[in-house]
């Protein structure tokens, strides 16, 4: 009887090779290879606005360790937690605001050190708080189709979320985080800064923000899209 030759990764019926082995003209990946591609995609984060994105109509929450990657990235280790407080430091320093801290690069050094520490409080209750309470930390992009939908659902998602259940939520994590990081970042400016006044309006600011992140993050797409076509 003739040996029959052995073909890897094909089933008995003479099916096509198991596609979680192949690559795409690559070498082949294997499924812990898949999955760790997939996780950082899933806790990636939006250069431009500091936040993760998942799709709204294909929601899938994070994983427990995902919900970890997601805030070590977006607070301490990629461009986005760079550039998220350099920028608004940068600012600061054009207003000279506070003018206490002068200018120059002492000045500077003082705002950035304040916006990094802003960022550590707020991201820290808002992925904690998210995690207990079962809510998403990243922004949901909206499925509907048409300009001024899409912008009103970016509005919405600064005061709702989703649960890990996919189901429309109060923002609560991320409202106590706005507030709580703007109160916070007090105790380090100025003793004519308040809480009651100044706190408030950093964390009005800080809503106003969310908006923009939140927009950024519903159009990247179709910007990407447009650029491509170039």
């Amino acid at each position: 009887m003739d040996s029959v030759p052995f073909v890897p990764d094909q089933d008995q019926s003479g099916g096509a090779a198991n596609p979680a082995a192949q690559g795409t003209g690559g070498p082949l990946q294997s499924a812990d290879q898949t999955k760790d591609v997939a996780s950082k995609d899933r806790t990636g984060v939006n250069f431009a606005s500091g936040k993760g994105t998942v799709s709204e109509d294909d929601y899938h929450p994070l994983t427990g360790k995902e919900r970890w990657e997601y805030y070590f990235r977006a607070t301490y280790w990629s461009p986005a937690a760079v550039f998220g407080a350099a920028g608004p430091a940068l600012g600061a320093q054009i207003g000279n605001s506070p003018p206490e801290w002068g200018g120059g690069i002492k000045g500077y050094s003082r705002r950035l050190a304040s916006e990094f520490g802003n960022n550590i409080i707020t991201n820290s209750i808002q992925s904690g708080l998210a995690a207990l309470i079962k809510h998403e930390p990243r922004y949901v992009r909206s499925a509907k189709k048409g300009f001024l939908r899409r912008t009103g659902h970016a509005l919405a998602f600064v005061f709702v979320t989703y649960n890990d259940e996919g189901k429309v939520r109060p923002a609560v994590a991320n409202l106590v985080a706005d507030y709580g990081g703007a109160f916070a970042q007090i105790a380090w400016y100025p003793s004519r800064y308040t809480v009651r006044g100044d706190g408030v309006r950093f964390g009005n600011l800080a809503l106003g923000f969310n908006f923009i992140a939140n927009l950024i993050n519903e159009f990247t797409p179709d910007i990407k899209r447009v650029f491509k076509r170039k």
